[in-house]
């Protein structure tokens, strides 16, 4: 891109303490004269770019592409915050640099004004913000791995560490205030003679099928689905009385049915269907989240010795 002139002497005036301070900055430092060329600048922003001072003085508007992200030019705009700043104006705003090899650099410019002995000057501190994206990329790929810790890999809904903790926390909510907690343990019916019938691959088709039907019978941000192990899935609901956790059931039901999986070695149906076992009650100090779990597992045995393809309820 064309360079805008540059033809300004570097400040001389300056004390060996003022000096000393000014390279030992850790943040990149420029000082702008009227003329809205560079006229010194710290060792800080030297490194940024990799460069000389020679260059760096001469060339700084080489230093950015010819156009920032929002389609302006690159000369214009900074000469425009210059004068901005030349007349009394603190600006921020993010810079897009260019090293001479041609990476770019994202950053952060803070511009303000102060006096210098008889003249005004300007400061534009430059912070690279590289090292900051790269932090904030860390922690997303930090979160994401942690993330998958609670996921059921062959399903991808929660899985059972996730399913410990979290209803663990529930429970200790509820039990302050008094909350009901409906919970349901559900079993696809005659699993094993599907995956004798049809394979493990189309075993663990019909796992992720059904995992992905039980998700989407619930609806609210606090109820969720795990996988508890094997064929068997956990469903929590967090304030849910008696009929609101009787219609989910139906519906699970309802919806695994509708896809009509064959499963021509079910003691049940022709189609893959699942079986659910149902309870809900207040959450009181001293209850533990093992005896909802073992009472909604007392009622999945019911619906599997009534013919399996239904839910039972029972209070907790």
């Amino acid at each position: 891109m064309p360079s805008c002139p540059i033809n300004t002497p570097m400040l001389t005036e300056q004390s060996e303490a003022v000096r000393i301070m000014f390279d030992a900055a850790p943040i990149g430092l420029t000082i702008f004269g009227d003329s809205l060329a560079p006229l010194d600048c710290n060792k800080a922003a030297l490194e940024m770019f990799g460069v000389t001072k020679e260059y760096y003085l001469g060339n700084f508007y080489d230093l950015s592409p010819e156009y920032q992200p929002d389609g302006s030019k690159s000369c214009e705009k900074f000469s425009g915050v210059m004068k901005r700043t030349l007349n009394g104006e603190q600006l921020a705003m993010e810079w897009m640099h260019r090293l001479p090899a041609g990476e770019m650099i994202p950053s952060e410019i803070t511009t303000a004004r102060v006096r210098y002995n008889d003249m005004v000057i300007g400061l534009a501190y430059v912070y690279d913000l590289r090292r900051v994206k790269q932090l904030d990329h860390d922690i997303i790929l930090q979160e994401t791995e942690s993330e998958r810790v609670y996921i059921d890999p062959l399903t991808g809904i929660h899985n059972r560490r996730f399913f410990d903790i979290d209803l663990n926390i529930i429970m200790k909510t509820l039990s302050r205030s008094g909350g009901t907690l409906s919970m349901m343990m559900v079993d696809i019916d005659f699993f094993n003679k599907y995956n004798d019938r049809y394979g493990r691959s189309a075993g663990d088709d019909c796992l992720k099928t059904v995992a992905g039907i039980l998700l989407k019978s619930v609806t609210r941000e606090d109820d969720f689905v795990v996988r508890y192990g094997g064929e068997e899935f956990a469903v929590v609901l967090p304030n849910t009385d008696e009929p609101g956790v009787r219609m989910v059931a139906e519906k699970m039901l309802e919806n695994v049915q509708a896809c009509n999986i064959p499963h021509e070695k079910s003691g049940a149906a022709g189609i893959v269907t699942v079986s659910i076992g149902v309870t809900t009650g207040k959450v009181m100090p001293g209850h533990r989240a093992d005896d909802f779990i073992l009472r909604a597992d007392e009622l999945l045995y019911k619906s599997k010795q009534g013919g399996r393809n239904r839910y039972t309820y029972g209070e907790f």
